[in-house]
C-alpha cells in the first residue's frame, strides 16, 4: 500500500516538474531557431535567394534576351577576364 503511495507520489511529483520545466524549454529552443534563422538572413540565406535572376534585374534580363549570340560571347569574355583581373591583384 505505501509502495503504490510512494509511486503515486513520485508520478506526481515528476509531472509536476515536467510541466515546470517544459516553457523554459520551449523557450530556449525558440531562442535558438530565431537567433540561427537571424544568422542566414545576415548572411544572405533569406529571401533574396529565391528571386534571384531575371526577376531581380528586369532590365538587365530584357537586354540581354535581345543581344546576339555574339554579342553574349563578347559579354562572357569581357565579365571572365574582369573577374580574373581582379583575382590577380
Amino acid at each position: 500500500m505505501t509502495i503504490q503511495i510512494l509511486k503515486a507520489i513520485t508520478a506526481g511529483i515528476l509531472a509536476g516538474i515536467a510541466l515546470f520545466l517544459v516553457p523554459f524549454i520551449l523557450l530556449r529552443i525558440l531562442v535558438i531557431l530565431l537567433i540561427i534563422r537571424l544568422i542566414f538572413r545576415l548572411f544572405g540565406s533569406g529571401r533574396r535567394w529565391k528571386y534571384a535572376g531575371h526577376h531581380l534585374y528586369p532590365a538587365f534580363a530584357r537586354r540581354w534576351q535581345h543581344m546576339s549570340d555574339e554579342e553574349k560571347k563578347t559579354f562572357r569574355d569581357k565579365m571572365q577576364n574582369d573577374f580574373f583581373n581582379k583575382m590577380d591583384n
